[in-house]
């Protein structure tokens, strides 16, 4: 079984984070959140990007990838409330679900999100990876700055305008 220090799961990312911090050349933050696991359709959808292991290994990131069922999936795709996430994150789900919720999940995505944070999961973001990084003194406040603001113009991640606002004062405000 996966399971970090203290017998807690470990990490558990869908594609958003790793693919959205790449595209701003940021992916050696993620190694903060190393030993990282990912299901296997989050592993093709990010080979599907050109993201290969050996990079995510090269960004000191070390990855743990976790095979989850169709039949486990396919369930969790037909429970109410879940039609509208895509199997990985069924995926992901199923991974968090098997650690009874207790490991940090990293997505995008805010129907994962929710769901999970129902569950009691606590889920982290990309810009949260970013705030991270600031707090722990990996990037300094112009970094972080410049990063959020790559992020929102840059990537594929897609937020809404009230987010976005959002996100811009969360990072104004941090001491």
């Amino acid at each position: 079984m996966w399971s970090g220090a203290f017998g807690v799961p470990e990490p558990v990312s869908d594609t958003g984070p790793v693919l959205h911090l790449r595209e701003i050349g940021k992916l050696p933050l993620l190694a903060a959140f190393s030993p990282l696991s990912v299901p296997d359709l989050v592993l093709s959808e990010l080979r599907f990007y050109g993201i290969q292991p050996a990079e995510l290994l090269t960004a000191g990131l070390e990855l743990s990838v976790i095979p989850v069922a169709e039949p486990v999936w396919r369930d969790i795709l037909r429970a109410p409330g879940f039609a509208q996430i895509q199997p990985a994150d069924a995926q992901v789900f199923a991974v968090a679900q098997l650690g009874s919720f207790q490991g940090l999940v990293l997505t995008d995505d805010l129907t994962l999100r929710r769901l999970l944070e129902r569950e009691g999961a606590t889920v982290v973001g990309s810009i949260g990876v970013l705030i991270r990084a600031y707090r722990d003194g990996r990037l300094t406040r112009n970094l972080l700055e410049g990063c959020v603001e790559n992020l929102l113009e840059n990537s594929t991640l897609h937020l809404s305008r009230s987010f976005r606002a959002y996100v811009l004062q969360l990072v104004a405000e941090l001491p």
